[in-house]
């Protein structure tokens, strides 16, 4: 549970330098950067073959199943309850949709699952985390050239993204019978110096965007995103976890990822598409402030055997 801790703590840090002045929005941009393509992929490629043999695949893959039904079940949920219930415009809607269906497994998922479950959750983070590249990609192309006409391709922005590519390239190197242990020493060590730097400067970067300015105008879909996301999500998830037969940790990192908050990049395809990104901003601030206790709390039931 000290991960928890270190998280706010991480997250306050990075608001109160925002605050006094010693970082700003355009700082992220470079924290980001540093984590997207430098730690981050040495995390991912370190840990995929350190920890994952080719016999694993199989059953690391049910996970990557499992968040992609789970998030095309909370698109559903929030179109029925954006468009029926809400009544929300064509760009609100699906800011509404897309913010809904893709939770934070990267970002927030990857420390708050290692700080826990340490390297081999993570391991089954990343499996997960595929899932929800794939969800973001597919729903972004989708809701854009529906609502705005907009045809851009994601998908080679995608296979761009130097984290993907690190699993990508782990894994034919897995298939092929290749781990760590054939590196030079050096090579982990460097690798794990690199991969130091992805949690702090995740959880800084996410309080100097963190921002409630467009709470007021959004308070009404932000809440409904926040209950889809973080109660309705992880329920789905209990629900439907037997008809996987997971192993034990395999069931407590889906059903954790199954309960983060929304992920960053709805924020940026809603830029490209025209989406509302007040919406999104006003979505992701709810929902991230409040998942800082029912990620605790769902742990608890997890760790309890309660479910």
């Amino acid at each position: 549970m000290d991960i928890i801790f270190v998280i706010i703590f991480l997250i306050l840090l990075g608001w109160v330098l925002k605050s006094l002045g010693f970082l700003s929005e355009k700082d992220k941009i470079t924290l980001n950067n540093l984590v997207i393509y430098v730690g981050m992929p040495a995390l991912v490629f370190n840990s995929m073959l350190t920890n994952v043999k080719s016999s694993d695949l199989a059953s690391f893959f049910k996970l990557t199943l499992f968040i992609l039904i789970i998030s095309l079940l909370c698109a559903f949920v929030s179109y029925l309850v954006g468009k029926k219930i809400l009544k929300l415009q064509p760009k609100s809607l699906a800011a509404f949709i897309l913010v809904c269906a893709c939770g934070n497994t990267a970002f927030m998922g990857f420390p708050i699952i290692t700080g826990f479950y340490g390297t081999e959750g993570f391991t089954r983070a990343i499996f997960c985390d595929v899932a929800t590249l794939i969800v973001v990609v597919g729903l972004a192309s989708y809701l854009g050239a529906k609502v705005s006409g907009q045809k851009v391709n994601v998908f080679k922005q995608v296979l761009k993204f130097p984290p993907s590519i690190a699993w990508a390239i782990a894994l034919v190197l897995i298939l092929l019978g290749i781990n760590m242990e054939m590196f030079p020493t050096f090579v982990p060590t460097v690798l794990d110096l690199l991969a130091g730097i992805v949690v702090p400067l995740i959880m800084i970067s996410l309080g100097v965007s963190l921002s409630g300015k467009y709470l007021k105008i959004a308070l009404i879909p932000a809440v409904g995103v926040t209950i889809i996301q973080l109660i309705i999500a992880p329920i789905m998830g209990i629900l439907i976890s037997p008809l996987f037969s997971f192993a034990a940790l395999d069931k407590k990192v889906a059903i954790l990822e199954s309960g983060m908050p929304p992920a960053m990049t709805p924020a940026i395809f809603a830029e490209i598409y025209g989406f509302d990104t007040k919406l999104i901003s006003a979505s992701i601030f709810l929902s991230t402030v409040v998942s800082l206790g029912s990620i605790p709390l769902l742990h608890l039931i997890l760790e309890a055997g309660l479910v």
